[in-house]
């Protein structure tokens, strides 16, 4: 049964279709959301071989994976989202 992004989930008459209808809902949701975070990132002060943070040059290996911040400048914002989520 293919359904459209957010639907009313409810208007299903089965509770096992509309369990079904939600859990592909997650399903797609974290599979975009995952496919969002490995994006290579962008940034206009970004000169391709230098964090935007600190102005220290990137490693070349994260630089093929398209990451703007060199380790330490992104272990810190990792940090405080996770400080600033919960």
């Amino acid at each position: 049964m293919a359904l459209e992004k957010n639907e009313n989930f409810f208007e299903l008459t089965d509770e096992n279709d509309r369990a079904s209808a939600i859990e592909a809902q997650f399903n797609e949701d974290a599979l975009e959301n995952a496919r969002r975070k490995t994006l290579p990132e962008t940034n206009p002060d970004f000169d391709g071989l230098h964090c935007i943070e600190c102005d220290e040059k990137i490693p070349a290996a994260r630089l093929k994976l398209g990451k703007i911040r060199c380790v330490e400048c992104q272990t810190v914002i990792e940090k405080q989202g996770k400080f600033f989520a919960g």
